[in-house]
């Protein structure tokens, strides 16, 4: 079985006004301050956040070691040839993914317990990865792409991202749904970009959950997506949200009405607007960086309904 990392990287066109961000630490919560510009106008955002949910948010998250989940699965299809008196494992060489060969002296009993360990390796597998917030994604240029589950990760942060959201909706209480999604995506979008050279080696290792996102003030392109996705599902739950995966890169999509000039995907027959929320270019609603329009264009890309 091979398992495949998902690589997903932005090449910023610009540089955006930096945003600044005032953290203060109080005996219970801690402060979080925003100045930055939207459109030459500057704009100013506050709330608190309880030190308990900043410290237990998503603290089982990590990023995810291929080699220990090999370790993890040949532990248990060990455990499975065991009932089997005469059969055994032996593993092979292998460093990006499990390789065995069963010894069985029966040959139907062959066939019979190598169906079971196939069986056993796709269940565990997903056991395994559902357990720390990662899944398989099907990809038209991989095979399969082991990455985190925003979905989960979005749905499961609503409730930590609560003070957020009601910041927010004092603001955007009457403001119409594209200028709200446009105010909401330029203020991530200036939020630092983190580098994610460190993907190499391990998916998800440079993922950050919405609130640590916000502590460490940095994120890249599908932590950002996350942290919009979250907003926009609890300040307008009607709108219908998917996760866009392109090659190196993650944008969101989101199911308004639509321009001529937006760029959009259609996602099982309905049309979605592409925003990308990285930076630290501000890129409005409908517009993403040209070199994945051929991807968007085309259809060959993954995505996750949110």
């Amino acid at each position: 079985m091979r398992l495949l990392l998902c690589l997903l990287l932005l090449t910023p066109l610009c540089q955006a006004a930096p945003l600044r961000l005032t953290l203060q630490p109080a005996a219970q919560q801690w402060l979080f301050s925003y100045q930055f510009d939207l459109a030459g106008y500057p704009q100013q955002l506050s709330f608190s956040i309880d030190n308990s949910i900043l410290n237990s948010h998503f603290r089982q998250f990590r990023a995810l070691k291929p080699a220990l989940l090999q370790q993890y699965l040949w532990r248990d299809l060990r455990a499975h040839v065991a009932q089997y008196p005469g059969a055994r494992l032996q593993r092979l060489p292998g460093k990006d993914a499990l390789h065995y060969k069963l010894l069985v002296a029966d040959s139907h009993l062959l066939d019979k317990v190598d169906t079971e360990l196939q069986q056993l390796i796709s269940e565990r597998t997903a056991f395994y990865l559902q357990q720390q917030y990662y899944y398989v994604q099907d990809l038209p240029w991989n095979a399969r792409a082991i990455i985190p589950d925003h979905a989960r990760i979005m749905q499961d942060s609503l409730k930590d991202l609560l003070p957020v959201a009601t910041a927010w909706h004092g603001k955007l209480a009457n403001v119409p749904t594209r200028q709200a999604l446009l105010t909401l995506s330029a203020w991530i979008q200036q939020i630092p970009y983190q580098d994610l050279s460190d993907r190499q080696r391990s998916s998800g290792a440079s993922f950050n959950p919405p609130l640590k996102l916000l502590q460490e003030n940095r994120g890249d392109c599908d932590s950002k997506a996350v942290l919009l996705a979250a907003l926009l599902r609890m300040l307008l739950p009607d709108v219908k949200l998917a996760m866009i995966y392109l090659p190196q890169h993650a944008v969101l999509a989101v199911q308004l009405q639509v321009t001529p000039e937006d760029m959009t995907v259609n996602i099982e027959g309905r049309d979605y607007l592409l925003v990308d929320a990285t930076g630290p270019a501000l890129l409005t609603p409908g517009q993403i960086n040209p070199e994945y329009q051929i991807y968007t264009g085309s259809g060959q890309f993954g995505y996750q309904l949110l």
